[in-house]
């Protein structure tokens, strides 16, 4: 129940109803998002050196003498202190989805490459971690031909995908468990909450598992349109999500009532490969370890966006980026980003081994990068779209009271490996912060020493 209204709320509402409309000349993400409030309004610090065309200079003017700011706006405009709160929170959003960019490829190809264990249990945890590892590689070595032609090949693998799993998922409820569905009900949440209290609240920790890739999806804007991706997720990732997730947990119930309280982590250690029928299981293999190659790129190709955006707006320093399309002007590819995100996902692999603490850095990383774009898209509808105030509100409180429940669950896997993503954030943040430092020392210098004719 926690899961499906998980989904539902955020990815569905959250993201593909609201979220995606909050886009910056196509671009999405929460840097994306600064930008377009430092366009509507005189929030930014530093003045931005984006070479606009004729025509989205003449929208740009239009939308800064079109509408009065607003109070919000005009409070940012007076406060230097709320513009620099503001870009701390955007380049921490930023600063944790690239490290999501890290997190994502490691745990995807890792879990999927698991499933080698069941059928061969010879076959070691280090023998998992290099497979993984060599097949991470292989996928960073091909960045460089862009994300249309990488995905001209993964399109296939997506349709397998979303498709077979909810079959799988769809059997299971039938041999298992047909009223699975009841669960949709959410007194089922209140319920798992007065029984279980702080455990309940503990174990949010890994159901906030179930909506990673809503935030890649947001970040990923530039290289797909809004309306693309609005159809497939709700005609295609969506449905097929809700019933994988109702299979595995229809298969878990008929297995518990065998399964006695102590086994019952060691029995479902790898729910997803025990849920899948033996007739089956290589070609499910096969299919989801390509999914997972899929997943990394999401994340692989969000992070060019981000780097993009941040180097655009002159918050970062020069990085090369190679435009790789003709036709989709936010399809990047940045050289160094991506062999530094190689190195530094086959390090997460080889270094952690499991994924046990991986999935804990990863949830954490992911909510974090969740609430900001929640606060942040609450300035986009008060300043940018004037939304009335009690549907901000019918917003707002909502989806912050659930989005900090998750973080401040997943906070208590600080210390088993949540601290890697902040690691990652705090040393971008920090190259960030120098490069701004000395951008903002440069520009008074020129102001205090320019020559007029």
């Amino acid at each position: 129940s926690i899961m499906f209204w998980t989904l539902t709320l955020i990815g569905v509402v959250k993201y593909v109803g609201i979220a995606l409309n909050a886009d910056d000349h196509g671009e999405g993400g929460t840097f994306a998002m600064y930008s377009l409030l430092c366009r509507h309004a005189n929030m930014g610090i530093l003045p931005s050196k984006r070479v606009y065309s004729a025509e989205e200079q003449l929208l740009h003017n239009q939308s800064k003498t079109a509408k009065t700011p607003s109070n919000l706006g005009k409070f940012f405009e007076r406060s230097l202190t709320a513009r620099r709160v503001l870009l701390f929170m955007s380049i921490l959003g930023m600063c944790m989805l690239i490290g999501d960019g890290v997190l994502t490829p490691a745990i995807s190809v890792l879990s999927a490459i698991q499933g080698l264990r069941a059928p061969f249990p010879a076959v070691t945890q280090p023998v998992v971690a290099f497979l993984s590892a060599a097949i991470l590689i292989g996928l960073f070595l091909v960045q460089k031909y862009g994300t249309s032609k990488v995905s001209f090949l993964f399109s296939p693998i997506m349709a397998a995908w979303t498709f077979t799993a909810p079959m799988v998922g769809i059997y299971s409820i039938f041999r298992y468990y047909p009223g699975i569905f009841k669960a949709i009900s959410p007194h089922y949440i209140v319920h798992f909450f007065l029984k279980n209290k702080k455990e309940g609240w503990q174990m949010l920790g890994a159901t906030v598992l179930a909506i990673t890739g809503a935030e890649a999806m947001f970040a990923d804007l530039g290289h797909f349109s809004k309306k693309a991706i609005q159809i497939v997720f709700l005609s295609s990732v969506y449905p097929s999500l809700i019933l994988t997730y109702a299979g595995q947990t229809a298969c878990l119930i008929n297995h518990l009532k065998d399964t006695d309280q102590e086994n019952i982590g060691k029995v479902f250690d790898d729910a997803f490969y025990k849920f899948i029928p033996r007739p089956v299981y290589w070609p499910m293999f096969v299919i989801a370890t390509l999914a997972a190659i899929v997943a990394s790129q999401s994340l692989i190709s969000a992070t060019f966006s981000v780097i993009k955006q941040s180097v655009v707006l002159d918050y970062f320093p020069r990085v090369k980026v190679v435009h790789t399309s003709d036709e989709n002007e936010g399809e990047v590819y940045s050289p160094e980003t991506n062999y530094i995100l190689m190195v530094l996902c086959v390090g997460v692999i080889l270094g952690f081994g499991g994924g046990q603490a991986i999935g804990n850095a990863f949830g954490l990383v992911v909510i974090m990068v969740m609430l900001i774009t929640s606060i942040m898209l609450t300035l986009v509808m008060i300043i940018i779209w004037r939304t009335p105030p009690v549907l901000v509100a019918a917003y707002f409180v909502p989806f912050v009271i659930m989005e900090g429940s998750y973080v401040s669950a997943v906070f208590t896997k600080f210390t088993e490996g949540g601290w890697l993503p902040f690691a990652i954030s705090m040393i971008l943040a920090l190259i960030m912060f120098v490069w701004y430092y000395g951008r903002q020392k440069k520009t008074e210098y020129e102001r205090a020493n320019k020559i007029t004719a």
